[in-house]
């Protein structure tokens, strides 16, 4: 009311002259009346938005990409907002800034934090958080403000860490027990340990010591001791979990037979028991060494083959173990993270039959390619005529995109992105040259380059997923049946990109690009 009346003051008796004063002065109320109304409905307008958190927490494992939820209520656009996450009590050192329409990460948060920018129009402020540590932990504050209007509700961040697989060891014998231990560590937050006997009940008398942090650290270890009678030897189990048993951890049961415990106590009447049949025995091996060097090369020959069938299974234990660790590093990609991929960068591919080299066959719907015979059609400038390979028909020099391709049980392909070349013959298809690509030769799966990386046969996709960053330098490859991850490219993009297809020697099945959903714009 104030700027109302002062402008009002200011326009009647400082620029009209006293004559006019009399007509104009209706017509100055008005105007000013109508500039207060609309300044009112903007801060109003502005005033009734809400910005909406979860209120449970938001519960992730180390290692996951997750997503802070946080959006304004009603719908409205936050383009024009400045918008600060930051962890409570630390403001200063925000891991994300938005301000006059530029994102900015915070030191610490490189290449882990972003914002959705396609959903800002619609009110969507949430932040996109990769590869959680332990950390990470802890309440985060979602700031929006934009003129007087400001809010910052806090959202709950609890990360959990799963430990190692609990380890029991033998830490004494006695006449009547043996003292059991058993260890696991690298779990968050503090974990909890029980035994169980062989009916899966817990042995109540263990002592279980109160889990520890490694100096500076913040991952637990946990110990537990526990006495076993000989009527409880068999089928003993020791179990890790969380807190709130959401994860479990059990050890493989103990197989202990009561004639073991019975050859490890150091009574005399056992020690007696031992020593004279050593006795006797010494005086018959006196007898028979001549016998049993006679023998020797005959039971060596029997043993081969057991040798030949543990190595076999050593080898067989290795290549699993191999395997469990590969699965372990890959990992699945969160369904979250998934979606938001491929529904918001997905895009629409067709091929350019202009680039096909003469012996690739374009379907009519430009959705499929496979080797057949040769053509004998006039060239274009932008045909491959030495390598047999296709481009897409649309290149890209800004943005995110993702597309897929069913390979089905292919033996032979060659997928990937190539820069808009400008001499498509006489040179290595390799990222140098502007060639980003992946292959399988005959049941070999490797990287196109000078010198090729061999990637595990485990990641063969039936359906490849290749994702394109222009801005960031990268591009990805995803097996989408398994949602994991096979191969990342880095580098520095100056031309349009276009998906690229080949070669295909000898491969007369269909290669086709597989229809993505895409989100609604």
């Amino acid at each position: 009311m104030k700027v109302f009346s002062y402008l009002q003051l200011t326009l009647l008796y400082t620029f009209l002259v006293p004559a006019v004063r009399c007509v104009m002065e209706p017509l100055i109320r008005k105007v000013c009346l109508l500039t207060f109304l609309v300044v009112f409905d903007a801060t109003s307008s502005v005033a009734d938005l809400s910005l909406i958190v979860p209120p449970d927490p938001v519960i992730a494992s180390a290692g996951d990409d997750i997503i802070l939820p946080c959006h304004l209520s009603p719908q409205s656009s936050a383009v024009d907002m400045d918008i600060r996450w930051f962890k409570e009590g630390e403001f200063t050192n925000p891991l994300y800034l938005y301000k006059s329409r530029m994102g900015e990460e915070g030191k610490g948060y490189k290449g882990r934090v972003s914002l959705f920018t396609q959903e800002l129009e619609r009110g969507n402020i949430s932040l996109l958080l990769k590869n959680i540590k332990v950390s990470d932990g802890g309440r985060y504050k979602c700031q929006a403000s934009h003129m007087d209007w400001i809010q910052e509700p806090a959202v709950l961040l609890q990360v959990t860490k799963q430990g190692s697989v609990p380890r029991i060891s033998m830490r004494k014998h006695h006449r009547v027990f043996i003292q059991l231990s058993c260890s696991s560590e690298n779990w968050y937050p503090e974990p909890h340990m029980l035994w169980t006997d062989r009916s899966g009940k817990e042995i109540t008398s263990a002592e279980t010591e109160r889990p520890k942090q490694k100096e500076e650290g913040v991952l637990y270890s946990i110990t537990s001791n526990t006495r076993i009678g000989m009527d409880q030897l068999e089928g003993v189990t020791c179990v890790v979990m969380s807190k709130d048993r959401g994860t479990k951890m059990e050890s493989a049961s103990l197989q202990m037979t009561e004639e073991f415990y019975l050859s490890s106590l150091p009574d005399r009447v056992y020690i007696a028991a031992f020593v004279i049949p050593v006795f006797l025995a010494l005086v018959c091996i006196t007898a028979s060494v001549l016998f049993v060097m006679h023998q020797k090369r005959d039971i060596q020959e029997k043993l081969k083959p057991i040798k030949e069938v543990k190595a076999e299974l050593e080898d067989k234990r290795k290549e699993l173990t191999k395997k469990d660790q590969l699965l372990g590093i890959t990992g699945t990609i969160p369904d979250t993270v998934w979606t938001l991929m491929v529904c918001h960068h997905a895009v629409d591919v067709t091929l350019d039959p202009d680039t096909a080299h003469p012996k690739l066959t374009v379907s009519d719907d430009n959705k499929s390619v496979k080797f057949g015979d040769l053509r004998r059609e006039r060239g274009t400038e932008k045909r491959f005529e030495e390598k047999q390979c296709v481009l897409g028909m649309e290149g890209y020099d800004t943005g995110t995109h993702y597309w897929e391709v069913d390979l089905g049980n292919k033996s032979q392909w060659s997928v990937g992105v190539a820069q808009d070349p400008e001499n498509r013959n006489n040179i290595p298809m390799i990222p140098e040259n502007g060639y980003w690509s992946i292959r399988l030769d005959n049941g070999v799966l490797k990287t196109v380059e000078k010198s090729s990386n061999f990637l595990p046969i485990e990641l063969k996709p039936e359906k490849l997923g290749v994702l394109v960053d222009y801005k960031e330098g990268k591009i990805v490859f995803f097996n989408v049946k398994k949602r994991c991850h096979i191969h990342s490219f880095l580098g520095t993009f100056s031309k349009k990109l276009y998906p690229f297809f080949g070669p295909l020697i000898d491969c007369k099945e269909e290669l086709k690009i597989s229809p993505v959903p895409q989100a609604q714009k």
